[in-house]
């Protein structure tokens, strides 16, 4: 059994689409495999434009960017299938998903707010049309295929904005509706990002949840391996759309390749790794439109003598924290309360009497933090700053040069932090 998880990027035109046939017919045919579809494109971003714009009451804006997304949508599907499939699919999408959407859209725009479970339930749609599209494309290519809705499959506790799966509901719904499908059909399609809570209400599993998603499926089947098809395909040493000469990473460890995505490194999802982890299941991460080539393995083999690696993690808040009073900071009062309050830490530097933090955390969850407290503690915070790391620094690394605020030199990393921009 083999996981496969093709995102949104890859499958952002009809000439992209024409990639996915050449790779199901050429990597692994004679096993099982579940492909993971993410929504095409930047659908979820226009998605989310459209709650914001039904929340804000304003009807002819909302009307006009829905029609603009179905008519993308539409216009794919016509070029990927002859005309009475492309028809016959686009009548089926618009009764199934897209005049529900519509009506989903119409009822947050009366009630006037974004609520988590009101957005959620618009950005499921975009995972679910993706798979429907794909599904039709591979049909019409000669794919004998089924195809399963991923909300029957996990269920969640309904935290927002990062549930949390329960594994044993998952596991029973995986065992008795997903695991009987592979007895008739070897491919199997299903979306990333998109569960259910305990109500059955549709839920995300947080920005860029498709290849979480693609994990979890590879722990409850048991899978031999997974492989996340991107745009870019391996993990590098630096964004290799920032520094073309960025070396590949061959070979990393799950720790290796956590310490990477917690700093910044865009290719993973944070949240990936534990259940390949946990199930010793090895990821690789290869490119999309060069599918012969090696990409990135990801395993329990840690990979020794790896270069610099240079990680930018931006969008963070400063917050400096003074004592007036003369008494000694504690600095896990101040990490434990920011966590509770569900701040994510990427930098802590403290001394007696001072402490700098950057943190991601909406403004509302810092006023709520700072009233627990003492007194005698002074705080502001600054934004947008960004958070630069190199993991294995060697001679050749390259220092800032008078923009960090703060700097924190460890044995095998170095950080430092400068305003964005």
């Amino acid at each position: 059994m083999w996981i496969m998880k093709v995102g949104g990027g890859c499958l952002r035109s009809a000439d992209a689409f024409a990639q996915l046939p050449y790779i199901l017919r050429h990597i692994y045919p004679e096993r099982p495999r579940l492909l993971v579809v993410s929504a095409i494109g930047k659908t979820t971003n226009h998605l989310l434009e459209l709650t914001r714009l039904a929340a804000q009451g304003a009807e002819a804006a909302l009307a006009s960017a829905f029609t603009d997304l179905q008519h993308f949508h539409q216009q794919l599907i016509q070029q990927l299938l002859p005309a009475p499939l492309a028809d016959s699919l686009g009548d089926d999408l618009a009764k199934r998903y897209w005049n529900p959407l519509w009506q989903r859209l119409r009822a947050l725009m009366q009630l006037g707010e974004e609520s988590p479970s009101g957005v959620d339930g618009v950005l499921v749609y975009g995972e679910l049309v993706s798979s429907e599209i794909v599904r039709a494309y591979l049909q019409s290519q000669g794919f004998s295929l089924e195809w399963i809705d991923a909300r029957r499959l996990l269920v969640t506790d309904g935290h927002y904005p990062e549930p949390n799966v329960i594994e044993s509901l998952s596991q029973a719904n995986v065992d008795a509706l997903l695991v009987p499908l592979f007895r008739t059909h070897g491919l199997v399609i299903t979306q990333g990002y998109i569960a259910s809570d305990l109500r059955r209400r549709s839920v995300t599993l947080g920005r860029e949840g498709s290849d979480y998603s693609a994990a979890l499926f590879a722990r409850l089947l048991r899978a031999e391996g997974m492989i996340a098809w991107k745009d870019v395909g391996g993990i590098y040493a630096a964004d290799p759309r920032q520094d073309p000469q960025a070396q590949p990473l061959l070979q990393l460890s799950y720790s290796q390749a956590a310490e990477m995505t917690y700093y910044g490194a865009k290719v993973l999802h944070p949240r990936t790794l534990r259940p390949l982890w946990e199930g010793r299941i090895p990821l690789y991460v290869r490119p999309y439109f060069r599918p012969e080539a090696e990409g990135t393995c990801i395993s329990t083999e840690e990979a020794p003598h790896l270069p610099p690696i240079y990680i930018r993690c931006g969008g963070l808040t400063l917050i400096e924290v003074c004592s007036t009073d003369l008494t000694p900071i504690a600095s896990s009062q101040l990490i434990q309360g920011l966590e509770r309050e569900g701040a994510l830490i990427y930098f802590f530097q403290g001394g007696v009497r001072t402490a700098a933090l950057a943190v991601k955390a909406a403004p509302e969850i810092l006023d709520r933090w700072r009233t627990t407290l003492p007194a005698g503690w002074e705080v502001r915070w600054r934004s947008p700053f960004a958070l630069y790391t190199i993991l294995y620094p060697d001679r050749s690394a390259v220092i800032p040069n008078g923009e960090a605020l703060y700097l924190q030199r460890l044995p095998d990393r170095l950080h430092w932090l400068a305003y964005e921009g």
